[in-house]
C-alpha cells in the first residue's frame, strides 16, 4: 500500500492485476510526478483505466494543470470539469 507516500505506483503489481482482470484498473498511491503518470500510461492496453493523484497535488509536487496537459485532457472527457476546480487548472 502506498496511499500517500509518494514513492511511486507499484507497476508490477499493477501490471499483474490488470492482466489477470477483465474490470478497468484505477492505480492509487504513491503517485509524486508527471514521470508517474506517464508511466501508468502505458499499462492502460492492459486494462489500467485510470488513476487518482492526491498527496502530490496537496504539497505542490504537481498541479492539476500539469497533470491534465500531460496524460492529455481528451482523457478527462467523462470527468465534469466544472465541480469548482477550476482556481486549479
Amino acid at each position: 500500500h502506498r496511499d500517500g507516500t509518494l514513492s511511486g505506483p507499484n507497476l508490477d503489481a499493477l501490471r499483474e492485476l490488470a492482466s489477470h482482470i477483465s474490470i478497468p484498473v484505477i492505480a492509487s498511491g504513491g503517485v509524486s510526478s508527471i514521470t508517474d503518470l506517464l508511466s501508468l500510461l502505458t499499462l492502460e492496453s492492459l486494462g489500467v483505466s485510470g488513476v487518482i493523484v492526491g498527496r502530490a497535488l496537496y504539497t505542490g509536487d504537481m498541479s492539476l494543470k500539469e497533470a491534465i496537459q500531460a496524460v492529455g485532457p481528451g482523457r478527462l472527457q467523462d470527468i465534469p470539469l466544472d465541480m469548482g476546480f477550476s482556481s486549479f487548472a
